[in-house]
């Protein structure tokens, strides 16, 4: 569980952010959160699909980075084994605790990124933000704000119909069998029947490059099997 504090130069004048660059957090995790901005550049090494939250029937966007549960097949200690980054996995340990009328920006005060020897300051010694942190408090509104056009596309497809459950079965060359369930993809067949106006309307919204990448990235299934023969 997260320790999240709202960034201050009382609590955090000492603080440092170590440097990120194999996105440590995600070692145990199978799955990360992308933004529909996202969808074209990740999809070209992960497969980009759905999850629906148990409890609120919400959908959200993940590249999907493993097999099984708690499997990270890009994650290795001495560095992050694809070309890509997915955004949210860059910006902790901060994150925007967002009010009826204000918006703070925080931190994970128990993220191992966070100490007082290495990396980053997040103020100066006259208690002013630094230009790191400026930048990276930018960087996580933005990513906020693409996260609002990624809830109105994934309205835009149940709107049309266009995710379907989807349950992947694969079998390696070692003959060792994975099935991936609880999964949700664009229809390629609903899609494909839509009306002219329905496909068009889709076309006037800019979604259109969005949904190819996502039906394209489920090739990249057979990226994670490699992957995880050659471990």
């Amino acid at each position: 569980m997260a320790n999240v504090q709202p960034i201050s130069s009382t609590q955090h004048g000492d603080v440092k952010i170590k440097d990120n660059a194999t996105l440590a957090q995600s070692k145990n995790r199978h799955f990360a959160p992308v933004v529909v901005q996202e969808f074209v550049p990740a999809s070209q090494e992960f497969p980009v699909i759905f999850i629906k939250d148990s409890e609120t029937g919400t959908f959200r966007s993940i590249a999907l980075l493993g097999l099984k549960p708690e499997e990270n097949l890009f994650y290795a200690d001495d560095a992050w084994q694809a070309t890509y980054k997915p955004e949210g996995l860059t910006l902790s340990p901060f994150l925007l605790n967002q009010g009826e009328d204000t918006s703070l920006l925080c931190i994970d005060v128990d993220s191992d990124l966070i100490n007082k020897e290495l990396g980053e300051r997040l103020f100066d010694e006259q208690g002013n933000q630094t230009e790191w942190l400026k930048d990276q408090g930018e960087k996580v509104v933005q990513y906020v704000e693409k996260t609002y056009a990624t809830q109105n596309f994934i309205k835009l497809l149940l709107d049309n119909d266009l995710i379907s459950s989807q349950t992947l079965n694969l079998k390696l060359e070692n003959q060792e069998q994975y099935t991936l369930s609880g999964l949700y993809s664009i229809d390629e067949k609903k899609l494909n029947a839509l009306s002219d106006e329905a496909f068009n309307a889709l076309r006037k919204t800019g979604a259109l490059p969005a949904i190819y990448a996502s039906l394209l990235s489920m090739q990249r299934i057979h990226n994670l099997a490699r992957r995880k023969m050659a471990q």
